[in-house]
Order: structure tokens, then C-alpha cells, then sequence
């Protein structure tokens, strides 16, 4: 199914396999998320510079990207894959997005991206958009991102992109399964929204099967809507070492996470 419409989603991202894949898609069906959702689906897999360009890394949750088609081919087509992009290299960046999606963007297989990068250049965004008008851009608020702004300024930062971006994630933890602050973030969503009605903001920071629920709850009667995304990557796996990204998922924390969110975002 191509996602035409900006629709919230509930994530899970950081996959790596066939076999993930599937769990994940039938914890999503069992709790009820499909095609006629409020919520889609998302599985989000990790790109970067260095493994678009086959370099090695230690983190497990970033694909080969040699693999990475054959993974996209078996998500579901109920499901929303979204491929989470970060680089170091932002002087090419259109190029770099341009070699990660022209085969799986005219083939179908996947056509959202969010930016895991720090208030990328807006004439880059421009040109992205342009290369792929039916693309759904999302751009990760970071710590990074958001340090040293006001709300105003997190605003006006956005202003600049005008209508081509169509996510925003709030996630000061960038994956690590830290805690975020709750009424610190639903301030920064209440900005984005009142200014920009069309945005659809999700948030992701250390979100489990054990708080996801009374989290989504809080938000709710603080906006007055459930419209809203959430993510999560950190706080579904299970640690090897204490290293960064050095862990694996857990199909349990999966399925607590998923139910206990589809509790609160029916």
C-alpha cells in the first residue's frame, strides 16, 4: 500500500531481518493496526553514509544496505516502512537520498524517509521533494536540533521548509532509550501544531510496553487530540554490551510495547 495520506503511526524501528520483520507485523495485526487504521503501522530501518557507501558498523541496528531491498520487499503491504537517514556528509545530502531511494521509490517499496539530521539545509529539502514529489519527509528533533532554541525558535526554524516537510519527531533520546521530558515536549508539539496545522508530530524517547500507555494518556488530555506518532527503538531491545547500539530486539518488549500503545491509541 503506498501512504498517500499523512497519517500518525505508531513505530517500531531499527529492524534488521526477515524474522523481525515478521514478529513485528503480527504483533501489529493481533493488536488490531491495518490498512483502515487510525494509526498505521511503521517499521523503520537505519541508513547511513557510511552504510549506503558499505562501510562496516558495530551497531546492530542498522542493515547491510545490500540487504536492505530484500527486507523492504517483505514488509507488509499494510504496513509503513520509513527509512531513518543520518550523515555527516549534509554537502551532498539530495545526492545521497537520491542514491538510497530512486530503485525503491519507482518500485513502491518504500517512499518515506525521516532526516536524522539536525535542521538540514531547506534548499536540500526543496530538492528532495522535488526528486520525489510523493515523498513523506520527517525530520527528527534531536537534542542536538533543539538545544539553545525557544519554542518560537524551533518554529521558526520550521517556517523555512513551508509545506515539504510532513513529520516531525520530538525524540531527545536519538534511539539511546533515554526518557524524555514529557510536559517539555508536548509545549514543543502544541508550538508546531497551533503553527503549522498540516504537520503531523510524533514523539519517541524511551517508550516501553511498561509506560508508553499512561504516556500516550497524558499527552491526550493535554492537546485534546490522539492524532499524534510515536516511535520507538531503544527501549524494545536488549542489551550485549553497554556500547551503543549493541543489542538485540525483544519480541516481548515488542508486544508489550504494541498492545499497551493500541490501549490508549485505538
Amino acid at each position: 500500500m503506498l501512504f498517500m495520506v499523512t497519517k500518525p503511526y505508531i513505530g517500531v524501528t531499527g529492524l534488521v531481518s526477515h524474522r523481525e520483520i515478521f514478529e513485528v507485523r503480527n504483533e501489529f495485526e493481533d493488536a488490531g493496526y491495518g490498512l483502515d487504521a487510525k494509526h498505521v503501522p511503521m517499521m523503520g530501518f537505519l541508513v547511513s553514509y557510511k552504510t549506503l557507501n558499505g562501510q562496516l558498523t558495530q551497531n546492530r541496528r542498522y542493515p547491510k544496505f545490500k540487504d536492505l531491498r530484500s527486507l523492504l520487499e517483505s514488509v507488509p503491504p499494510e504496513v509503513m516502512p520509513m527509512i531513518h537517514y543520518n550523515s555527516r556528509e549534509l554537502h551532498t545530502l539530495p545526492e545521497q537520498i537520491e542514491q538510497v531511494f530512486t530503485n525503491f521509490y519507482k518500485d513502491y517499496l518504500c517512499m518515506d524517509v525521516q532526516l536524522n539530521i539536525p535542521w538540514p539545509y531547506t534548499a536540500h529539502v526543496r530538492k528532495i521533494k522535488d526528486k520525489f514529489p510523493e515523498m513523506k519527509i520527517a525530520i527528527q528533533l534531536s537534542q542536538k536540533a533543539m538545544e539553545d532554541l525557544s519554542l518560537i525558535g524551533i518554529a521558526d526554524r520550521f517556517s523555512t521548509y513551508g509545506k515539504d516537510i510532513d513529520y516531525a519527531l520530538i525524540d531527545p533520546s536519538g534511539g539511546r532509550g533515554l526518557d524524555f521530558n514529557l510536559g517539555k515536549s508536548i509545549m514543543i508539539y502544541k508550538e508546531l501544531r497551533n503553527s503549522f496545522p498540516w504537520l503531523v508530530v510524533g514523539f519517541a524517547g524511551g517508550l516501553t510496553g511498561e509506560n508508553v500507555e499512561s504516556k500516550a494518556r497524558s499527552i491526550i488530555s493535554s492537546v485534546n487530540e490522539d492524532n499524534f506518532c510515536i516511535d520507538a527503538e531503544g527501549g524494545l531491545r536488549d542489551k550485549v554490551t553497554d556500547e551503543y547500539g549493541d543489542d538485540t530486539l525483544n519480541f516481548e518488549k515488542v508486544r508489550a510495547y504494541i498492545r499497551a500503545a493500541s490501549s490508549a491509541l485505538e
